[in-house]
């Protein structure tokens, strides 16, 4: 009996993650309005397939894949729900590859473990409720760095054609992706004795020069973007490490301990490329973010999330090296206590951004002798998600102007006035859909 559920337990492991991810991800789904990067996303989605492809590669060539994914998704249903859906089956299908890459790496309760940590971690959660390129970028490096690991053991050129495939469209879902190429290009080097270098030399290099082709369009059409990114800052690094080890700082420790046991077993019984893969899962992304962000304008709390790859391997075989059984399941019920925190605190959390409540206050003041502005001007397709038959304007005209402000509501009336002209327009009322969303009615004084 006893046997007959180890081995139940052994079959049924590589699902736990995968199907813990579906749940976390699936919670509350379509509750959530969408915000304004979602709402540009999705209106960068809609028109024809070819239309939508095109003008990625012309305006946004780092989200080429993500867009071709999101287009018949928009245009079967573009409610909240189903175009967040791909996210969330993005991560279900990494939590399942951070399992096969564990086990092939140390052993399966490694990936079991590393599997349901991505799973669970608050930051991929995040992700995966959004509709964006990162749940598909973190599943891509995942996927690429798993056929990798068995393509260095098994040195079939089958292999190391699967992943020469998955790993040349790694820049397609997002630029951070091709950080995992970054270190699978360090593994090889370690691996020369353990694999057929006249396989994976060329397998190696020929991905390399794909993503360097496509990465050179994504510099080249990001470095005039003028979409708010500022300067690198040490605060915005921050965010985006809390959030790759899920704001848990005992997943932080249990990583940390994971790099020094897995850096005792390299004298003994651990290949040094295994390790070599691990830390380049775990650090290219962040080396990758701060090298771009020294000339290019980047979102590092963002991208950084996709590190919880590596990160979770090391916590993974951070836990499994803890030797005492008692201490290793209270770690675990630790980390349990964490993250059901973390998540019960982000549900709580004050919501920033309602635009599907600035779109009924905006209805509610705008007459059809109105205008409607949206401050900053890309903001204006989460608005436009919400009430496509308003017509937003640049500038206002007309009897009374409604302006939507995205920002802190002290600075709102100063940012409204870029878009009408005092004293020819007057602030009538104010109203706030969320903490950083502001609805303004203004009109000509005497009218």
């Amino acid at each position: 009996m006893v046997s007959r559920l180890a081995g139940l337990a052994a079959s049924v492991q590589a699902y736990v993650g995968p199907a813990l991810a579906l749940i976390l991800g699936a919670i509350a789904l379509g509750r959530s309005p969408v915000d304004v990067d979602e709402g540009a996303t999705i209106a960068a989605a809609r028109g024809s397939f070819s239309d939508v492809v095109e003008g990625a590669f012309e305006n946004d060539p780092a989200r080429v894949g993500y867009l071709a994914l999101l287009r018949p998704v928009v245009a079967w249903n573009d409610d909240e729900l189903w175009v967040r859906l791909p996210s969330v089956l993005a991560i279900a299908v990494a939590a399942y590859a951070v399992y096969r890459l564990g086990r092939r790496l140390f052993d399966a309760r490694v990936g079991a473990v590393a599997s349901i940590l991505l799973a669970s971690s608050l930051g991929t959660v995040a992700i995966a409720r959004s509709v964006g390129p990162l749940a598909l970028a973190l599943a891509a490096m995942l996927v690429s760095t798993a056929l990798f690991a068995r393509a260095i053991e098994r040195g079939h050129v089958v292999w190391w054609a699967l992943y020469v495939v998955t790993t040349a469209a790694l820049p397609l879902t997002h630029p951070i992706a091709a950080s995992a190429l970054a270190a699978q290009l360090v593994a090889t080097g370690f691996a020369r004795r353990e694999t057929d270098l006249r396989l994976a030399v060329p397998a190696v290099g020929i991905a390399t020069l794909e993503c360097a082709l496509y990465l050179v369009a994504g510099v080249v059409d990001r470095a005039d973007a003028a979409d708010g990114a500022g300067p690198l800052a040490l605060d915005e690094i921050g965010v985006g490490v809390g959030r790759a080890v899920g704001w848990s700082p005992i997943v932080a420790v249990l990583a940390v301990w994971g790099f020094v046991h897995l850096s005792r077993r390299v004298a003994h019984d651990l290949p040094r490329w295994k390790l070599a893969l691990v830390a380049g899962l775990t650090g290219a992304p962040l080396v990758a973010v701060l090298a771009a962000g020294a000339a290019l304008p980047v979102y590092p709390r963002e991208a950084l999330t996709v590190a919880i790859g590596g990160v979770a391997l090391a916590a993974g075989a951070g836990l499994v090296a803890i030797a005492d059984r008692s201490l290793r399941l209270a770690t675990l019920g630790a980390v349990a206590a964490v993250v059901i925190a973390s998540l019960v605190t982000a549900a709580l959390a004050e919501r920033q951004q309602d635009w599907r409540e600035a779109a009924t206050l905006t209805r509610s003041l705008a007459t059809e002798r109105d205008s409607v502005v949206v401050v900053p001007d890309r903001a204006r397709f989460a608005l436009a998600y919400y009430a496509p038959e308003l017509e937003l304007l640049r500038a206002g005209r007309g009897a009374a102007v409604t302006v939507v402000v995205v920002g802190d509501p002290a600075d709102a009336v100063t940012a409204a006035r870029t878009v009408v002209s005092p004293p020819r327009y007057a602030l009538l009322e104010q109203r706030e859909a969320g903490s950083r969303l502001i609805v303004q009615h203004w009109v000509r004084p005497g009218s």
